[in-house]
């Protein structure tokens, strides 16, 4: 567990001495993820719970929340984003759009892309902050992102062949990934899914419906990977990940919409 929460967060977590963060070993334990997921939201909805209780304005609460989410996570996923969107926008035939996914350098596209997500993600925020009952939604937005990237994992299967080895990381964690181990990472997430106090804007069957957005979203996203660049990489992974918790935070903030602040 000690590499995964290396691996998905920027979390400090100490080490024995001389053993290095070995990323075969994260893709082998990548069925954890929805624990890491627990682990990224509780710190963050205790972060929107003090703001909320300091009685600031919601956008500056909005902007902090989102602000401490990147600082836990880190913004390796949000450079997959828009790494994913450079390639997907891109002219050409499948290897240029390959080449404008790998290139370092970030384009116009992945930066419009990046610039929609975070606004997206401040709008539903500032939404949910302000609101007492809706802090469950962060937890059940990140279990949607990181069952996101499961998903991508085993679908990512199906554009494979025994010996395609992809490219960069998304080969590995695609290897690594079985059935069984994504049957464990879809029942975890939804027996976590039932830890925070049922509240009247977070019921079961929302929460289960939340998580399959996320499913969702890494099949669309694995499905346009495999017609435009012949593969699932690891870019589409982390763009579903921030698309997928997107797409639940934006669902919280509109079933809490109507309520009184």
């Amino acid at each position: 567990m000690r590499a995964i929460i290396s691996f998905l967060t920027r979390i400090p977590i100490p080490t024995p001495a001389g053993k290095e963060l070995r990323i075969e070993e994260v893709a082998a334990l990548s069925y954890l993820f929805p624990f890491a997921a627990l682990i990224i939201a509780l710190p963050l909805t205790i972060i929107a719970v003090l703001l909320f209780r300091v009685r600031i304005s919601p956008a500056i609460a909005a902007l902090l929340t989102l602000i401490s989410l990147y600082l836990i996570t880190g913004l390796m996923h949000l450079d997959g984003l828009a790494d994913f969107f450079d390639g997907l926008m891109a002219g050409g035939s499948r290897e240029q759009r390959i080449k404008a996914m790998k290139d370092e350098k970030i384009g116009i596209a992945g930066l419009f892309a990046t610039f929609v997500i975070l606004m997206l993600n401040f709008i539903a925020i500032k939404e949910v902050v302000a609101h007492e009952f809706s802090y469950p939604v962060f937890i059940i937005a990140e279990l949607a992102a990181k069952l996101s990237m499961n998903t991508c994992m085993l679908v990512g299967k199906r554009f494979q062949t025994e010996s395609d080895t992809g490219w960069g990381m998304g080969a590995l964690f695609i290897k690594s990934c079985t059935l069984r181990g994504y049957l464990i990472a879809l029942a975890c997430s939804l027996l976590l899914a039932s830890i925070p106090p049922i509240s009247l804007t977070h019921t079961y069957p929302l929460r289960v419906f939340s998580l399959f957005i996320g499913i969702a979203v890494a099949i669309i996203i694995s499905y346009i990977g495999g017609t435009k660049f012949g593969t699932v990489s690891g870019d589409m992974m982390g763009a579903s990940n921030e698309i997928a918790r997107t797409a639940v935070l934006l669902i919280g903030s509109s079933q809490i919409s109507g309520l009184p602040n």
